[in-house]
């Protein structure tokens, strides 16, 4: 059989390969030292809380083994995320339990709220760089992605400005706190400026905030969505997977209610629903433990992490040429060698010969050809030891990938 004719023009003209995933693949084929995955450190799941609370919902006579009733989410889940966001300062007054959407994970959000909100050919403005698998999804749905440069204290109002002059935007996605791959957050007074920006043009926010809670200086500030009080044009995104454990695959949309009932029907055609039971465990979980005392360890120990591996990369790999910004939170490092022309050539190099695993920062702008010279650094499971040994082996790479240029 021929595959190769069978596809749709979705698969063949729109898809692409993830890169980072690419990458990772590629570091585990080498046996390489990875200092870029963007995953939690396994040491910090909940694993036995997790275990005690799924025993505990399984142990209950409910039927959680058929289809579920609630194509939105279970309503305990619901309304425990209303709630804590309410106390962290983080919704507007016009949302219920009733605008939360559980999601597979925030990936799965963006594309439901892609197929919702969004046609082909429609413009999409994003943060230059910024995440690149969410541009996958919104290339894949025959979206267009209009860049705008990123900045230490959010977006370049100036050029917003400019493109928003000169075509029509339907959404800005924004990753506001501590950015991937940055590590950047947005300033409380950009986002009210960009707020009125979307009054002024009437284009919509995706506010996709998954490292809020990973924060070890101080707060990135408050949210778009509550910002913007009574104007319900900003759709937030939340996620678990950093917080508690990526398997679990939850997230969370909050939404106006007619978003909602769109949402519904995408999730009828096409996962007609999710677990039961996971969510279930997941509120169990957050009912029974500290939940705050829980982001504090976690934060303690990746603050632990980035400390020493921002010393590290600085001492080994800053002589060779390395500068890096120092992120308040979240899981990133963004870095740039200027002497470097081709950042996925590099990062090649430094996969198969020297064992240590960067992803190229090209990947990370909608603009093709933009970002040679750009590293991006993960610390999230990068311990002080293996930074300090990955660190090396980065300086080494660097030292002989510029001889043989």
């Amino acid at each position: 059989m021929d595959w190769g004719n069978r596809f749709s023009r979705t698969v063949t003209d729109r898809l692409e390969d993830s890169a980072i995933a690419l990458m990772m693949r590629e570091a585990a084929r080498e046996g390489a030292l990875m200092l870029a995955a963007g995953e939690p450190m396994k040491e910090l799941y909940p694993v036995e809380q997790l275990r005690e609370s799924f025993l505990r919902v399984l142990s209950d006579e409910s039927n959680y083994w058929g289809y579920s009733k609630y194509r939105t989410g279970v309503k305990p889940l619901l309304e425990w995320t209303e709630r804590w966001m309410r106390e962290e300062g983080l919704l507007p007054g016009w949302v219920e339990p009733e605008n939360i959407f559980i999601t597979n994970g925030s990936q799965e959000g963006v594309s439901l709220l892609t197929g919702a909100l969004l046609d082909p050919g429609d413009t999409i403005m994003v943060e230059s760089p910024s995440y690149p698998d969410a541009f996958g999804v919104f290339r894949r749905d025959g979206v267009i992605l209009e860049g705008v440069d990123l900045l230490p204290d959010g977006p370049d109002l100036d050029a917003m400005e400019s493109l928003l002059a000169t075509k029509k935007i339907k959404v800005f996605y924004t990753i506001p706190a501590y950015q991937n791959p940055t590590g950047f957050s947005t300033s409380d007074e950009k986002k009210r400026r960009i707020l009125e920006l979307a009054r002024r043009f009437d284009f919509l926010i995706f506010e996709d905030d998954p490292y809020r809670n990973i924060t070890f200086e101080a707060s990135p500030g408050g949210t778009y969505i509550n910002a913007a009080g009574d104007d319900e044009r900003v759709l937030y995104l939340g996620s678990f997977s950093k917080v508690i454990a990526p398997a679990l695959r939850i997230g969370w949309i909050v939404a106006p209610s007619p978003v909602v009932t769109v949402l519904e029907k995408l999730r009828i055609a096409g996962t007609l629903c999710l677990p039961d039971v996971i969510q279930h465990a997941l509120h169990d979980l957050v009912s029974n433990i500290d939940f705050n005392k829980h982001l504090e360890k976690i934060c303690l120990a990746y603050r632990v992490n980035r400390d020493a591996f921002v010393d590290s990369l600085e001492r080994h790999a800053g002589p060779e040429g390395l500068e890096i910004n120092i992120p308040s939170g979240g899981f990133f490092i963004w870095g740039k060698v200027p002497w470097i022309k081709n950042a996925g050539d590099f990062a090649m190099y430094a996969i198969k010969k020297g064992k240590v695993a960067v992803v190229p920062g090209g990947h990370f702008f909608p603009e093709p050809g933009k970002g040679n010279g750009y590293l991006r650094f993960s610390f999230a499971q990068v311990t002080p030891p293996m930074a300090e040994e990955g660190a090396a082996r980065l300086a080494r790479a660097l030292r002989e990938y510029r001889d043989l240029q």
